[in-house]
């Protein structure tokens, strides 16, 4: 199989929004795209659990570009590769895209069998 990542975005109410990302057959350089999210936000918090394969820790990373490595266009690299990761920001980190897309990797530690969720809480402006 091939990598396959499900992205939902959903406006909760106000200037709130969930983004859950369901990643399956995912690999180190894997990337799933974010859109319909406001171009101005604030990430408030980054869960992420690996469900499934053979990689022993993840390492999410969350970036305005993708596959950017550049620390101008990175919103939030987790600290420690773990098999559950979660990050609460305080504060919270603000990002801004002009297309309104974020992109997400899990940065698996190896192999291409891996299954990951993530969720992503925002609040739309600064």
């Amino acid at each position: 199989m091939a990598y396959s990542a499900t992205v939902t975005v959903s406006h909760v109410g106000g200037a709130d929004y969930i983004v859950q990302i369901t990643e399956t057959e995912a690999a180190a350089g894997s990337i799933a795209t974010i859109s319909g999210l406001p171009k101005k936000g604030r990430l408030l918090q980054q869960a992420a659990d690996k469900t499934a394969g053979t990689a022993a820790t993840i390492d999410p990373k969350l970036t305005t570009a993708s596959g950017s490595s550049l620390s101008v266009q990175t919103v939030v690299e987790n600290g420690t590769a773990a098999a559950t990761i979660y990050n609460q920001m305080d504060p919270p980190v603000e990002y801004y895209s002009a297309t309104g897309e974020l992109f997400h990797q899990s940065v698996v530690a190896s192999a291409t069998d891996n299954s990951v969720t993530t969720i992503y809480k925002i609040k739309a402006g600064w």
